[in-house]
């Protein structure tokens, strides 16, 4: 066994310093893993220790050891079609099934009937075979890009002749203010 050498004192300033060059690494720097892949198995340091050193979560430190020892026992072709970490894990039925199911109201949709979301909900649940919430299925409105139809703002037997000359003869003075009678001062004061 070797003699230990003189212990290194680290100053506050160094410290900082140190940790700035660690934060200015981009988050998935292959430096920054694997010096978290060494840290877990030769420093013997837990993840939430190693994520506190490197300024990342415990949950980050665990994907990214996760991810290397992925990435060291798999060839380099399939490493670039692997899952990517975002994306939608949940969800009831694929994209492809909401747009099929969406596809059978469209025609009635551009024909002008009207298509509720209770009618939707209905054939999405019959496509899943459970029961879905009504969020969910305004969820996936918004994701194929269905709107609400919004009425319009003029009513299409209105007829705007008619209606100028009902603005011009009700209520003239409706907003002008008048006393109740001519001598008003003289019933309340007296």
């Amino acid at each position: 066994m070797s003699k230990p050498g003189p212990r290194v004192i680290i100053t506050e300033p160094e410290l900082t310093k140190a940790k700035q060059i660690i934060d200015g690494l981009p988050y998935r720097d292959e430096l920054l893993v694997a010096f978290a892949v060494v840290l877990a198995s030769q420093g013997k340091l837990d993840q939430a220790n190693i994520g506190e050193v490197l300024g990342v979560s415990q949950s980050t430190v665990k994907r990214m050891i996760k991810d290397f020892k992925k990435r060291c026992s798999e060839p380099d072709d399939e490493d670039a079609n692997g899952m990517s970490w975002g994306g939608d894990r949940r969800s009831i039925l694929t994209w492809e099934e909401e747009n099929e199911v969406l596809g059978q109201m469209t025609p009635e949709a551009i024909q002008g009937h009207v298509v509720t979301v209770g009618d939707i909900q209905g054939a999405l649940e019959a496509k899943a075979g459970r029961k879905m919430s009504l969020q969910t299925v305004y969820n996936i409105l918004r994701r194929h890009k269905w709107r609400k139809v919004v009425p319009d703002k003029v009513h299409p037997q209105n007829d705007p002749e008619k209606l100028d000359e009902f603005k011009k003869k009700r209520f003239r003075r409706r907003y002008t203010w008048q006393p109740s009678s001519p001598n008003w001062r003289e019933k309340t004061f007296a």
